[in-house]
């Protein structure tokens, strides 16, 4: 890792590859947004696909990107955003060039501007249309509330994307693209001299990191609901997800927390699916799942069942969530839970690509830049105890639980009733 002159970081992640990531991390996501300007990072992120100085329009960008044998493609998250690209390694300096000629020197051509911000509303569009994209937008807005920025969507609203202007994007990119905020990973079969790298972001605009606001928990409504009729020849169901608070990312338990939600529903092994589906038929898919920021985390358990088993399917859920914070779990299904964890993180960063997210993403968390096989070890090494004392962290905010959810009628009220493991009102 090197930190150019300019602020910004270059990190090399070299392997045994034939092939090249290049992956450029900021951390300036939705929760740097305002109420005007939620929507500007997932716009912006559209608009380097759109043209440069040097690459006038969007065809001689993918045209050079395909003749390479290579992909790329870009996203906006809730604390950061992503550019990248992946092919040959001996691409890789050409790969580079296109990643961060697209955000230094963007055209932002007015007809280009008109033109993307109807792709951009239909994309908001189908993740609405979408039950599982209204839930976690949703849950997001149930969880935090209160006009906070995190509780916004990472796409952003409608109506704000509906009247940006050209300015406010320029505006946009050059407060927020802060040198010091940014990260190049270079990863697989080639690396890129620090020299270079400095040439490469050499126009990029010259912010400063902003501070962000605490985020808080629990200031909006318990439960948003969806209400969606179904039709004689549908099979009635409601898909859910619940919430309760979670750790930051840099918290001493997170590794053991990641054991922990893998035990509880982490595959097919978990006691989630065991009890909801296997025991009791109540579900074709449910599982555990933990977001961290860098102040706060969201874990959630989600699923879809028949709304008249909607609230013991909770139910059942949450007491499995108890249990872990009530009794040590035994050793052979914490062996397992570690055994499967650790195959699946090192399957899953194999790739180039894979391999400059991975690290890519814990700079932007500002984590330890450990290697897989050093997560690997971490995992390896948490015992029961740390489990439990994770379990019963996660379980002492069940109090606070907040709920999403798209089905035929609300019940809001009686799956937050569940949860909490008394009776409907």
């Amino acid at each position: 890792m090197t930190t150019l002159s300019n602020g910004a970081t270059l990190l090399n992640a070299p392997s045994a590859s034939r092939n090249v990531g290049v992956f450029l991390i900021v951390r300036a996501g939705s929760r740097d947004e305002t109420v005007e300007t939620a929507g500007l990072a997932h716009y912006l992120e559209h608009m380097f696909y759109k043209g440069t100085e040097r690459r006038p329009t969007t065809q001689q960008i993918t045209r050079e990107i395909d003749r390479l044998g290579a992909s790329t493609n870009a996203y906006t998250d809730t604390e950061e955003v992503g550019y990248f690209a992946e092919g040959p390694a001996t691409a890789m300096r050409h790969l580079a060039d296109i990643v961060t000629d697209m955000l230094s020197r963007p055209l932002f051509a007015v007809e280009e501007v008109e033109r993307e911000r109807n792709v951009v509303l239909q994309e908001l569009s189908a993740r609405l249309a979408d039950p599982d994209g209204w839930i976690w937008d949703r849950l997001g807005t149930v969880t935090f509330g209160a006009d906070q920025p995190v509780s916004w969507s990472a796409a952003g609203f409608p109506w704000v994307v509906e009247k940006a202007t050209r300015d406010q994007l320029i505006e946009y990119h050059r407060s927020f693209y802060a040198p010091a905020s940014m990260c190049l990973v270079i990863a697989g079969g080639a690396q890129l001299e620090p020299e270079r790298a400095e040439a490469l972001l050499a126009d990029v605009p010259t912010a400063q990191p902003r501070p962000r606001a605490q985020a808080r928990w629990g200031l909006g409504d318990r439960y948003a609901a969806n209400v969606r009729p179904f039709t004689p020849s549908e099979e009635p169901q409601i898909k859910m997800a619940l919430a309760v608070p979670g750790i930051p990312t840099l918290d001493e338990d997170r590794t053991a927390l990641s054991v922990m939600t893998y035990i509880l529903g982490g595959g097919m092994s978990s006691r989630l699916f065991h009890t909801v589906r296997e025991r009791n038929g109540l579900a074709y898919s449910i599982f555990a799942h933990h977001e961290s920021l860098e102040d706060i985390g969201v874990f959630a358990i989600a699923t879809g069942t028949r709304p008249k088993d909607a609230a013991k399917a909770v139910r059942l859920s949450f007491r499995e969530l108890r249990r872990i914070a009530a009794r040590p779990v035994p050793a052979t299904e914490l062996a397992a839970a570690k055994s499967a964890m650790v195959g699946r993180m090192l399957r899953s960063t194999e790739t180039a690509m894979a391999s400059a997210r991975y690290y890519g993403t814990r700079w932007r968390a500002r984590l330890p830049l450990e290697t897989p096989d050093d997560r690997a070890a971490a995992v390896s090494r948490v015992t029961a105890a740390q489990v439990q004392r994770v379990a019963e962290r996660i379980a002492a905010g069940i109090e606070d639980v907040r709920l999403a959810f798209v089905g035929p009628k609300d019940q809001g009220d009686a799956l937050l009733d569940a949860a909490l493991d008394r009776r409907s009102r």
